[in-house]
């Protein structure tokens, strides 16, 4: 299995492309976005601990999730960025890393080793900032484009005012290192020419599958030998003990 990593900056079309390659070019995607919402659901364990810290952005009756609110301190205070770290990244991890297993012993049992590797997309927004998952994947594509449409998307897609939107754009690792970081780059600077960016995401669909699947392999088997390792050699002790 081929794992790539998607990323971009907010409003460059990350999700756009996520959708292009699910729906039109029929690849797995693991959304780290789809993950977050659902451990951020009424009640759920992240949602109590967020409660727990910043009150006013869960509703106390239903335990619904202010999201806005909570954009709203955090985007504006990186030490309440790194709080809302240290309670989400953890169940994220565990998360994503469960839907990576499955989808890799899912290919193997399908096609097993001699078959040309299933290209499944982890689309992550922090892939580069939480670095935790780029040991795992073969290969990152950032899409891309310039502020002054990030701006422009923001003001129309979630009413923000050029400097709210300009300090979220600010919050975040600067696409400029992105693009030195990734290996491929979809340019989104057309405003409103899907077809363009159709184009574009079939090339990059084509690009991914042409990248190695060593990296899982190697991870993986590791992982399967050693535990295979250490049931024989529990069950070879006991044996010996048994003859004792």
């Amino acid at each position: 299995m081929i794992l790539i990593g998607l990323t971009g900056g907010i409003a460059c079309g990350k999700s756009s492309v996520s959708r292009l390659l699910q729906d039109e070019l029929g690849m797995e995607v693991i959304d780290a976005d789809v993950i977050v919402r659902e451990l951020q659901a009424p009640h759920a364990a992240c949602t109590r601990l967020i409660a727990a810290r910043w009150p006013l952005c869960v509703h106390p009756e239903t335990g619904e999730l202010n999201r806005a609110e909570l954009g709203r301190v955090i985007f504006g205070d990186a030490q309440a960025r790194r709080e809302l770290g240290r309670i989400m990244n953890p169940a994220i991890f565990r998360a994503i890393l469960s839907r990576i297993v499955v989808a890799w012993w899912s290919d193997l049992w399908r096609n097993g080793l001699a078959a040309a590797p299933t290209v499944v997309v982890l689309d992550a927004p922090t892939l580069f900032e939480t670095k935790t998952f780029t040991y795992f994947i073969s290969a990152s594509v950032v899409v891309s484009c310039s502020e002054e449409r990030q701006i422009a998307r923001l003001h129309s897609r979630n009413g923000l005012v050029a400097e709210e939107a300009a300090q979220r754009i600010r919050s975040q690792m600067s696409l400029a290192a992105k693009r030195r970081l990734a290996g491929y780059v979809i340019d989104n600077d057309c405003a409103d020419d899907f077809d363009a960016l159709r184009v574009s995401v079939r090339a990059c669909a084509g690009w991914m599958s042409q990248q190695s699947n060593k990296r899982l392999t190697c991870i993986f088997g590791s992982v399967i030998v050693a535990a295979v390792g250490c049931v024989g050699g529990l069950g070879y002790t006991g044996y010996r003990l048994l003859l004792a």
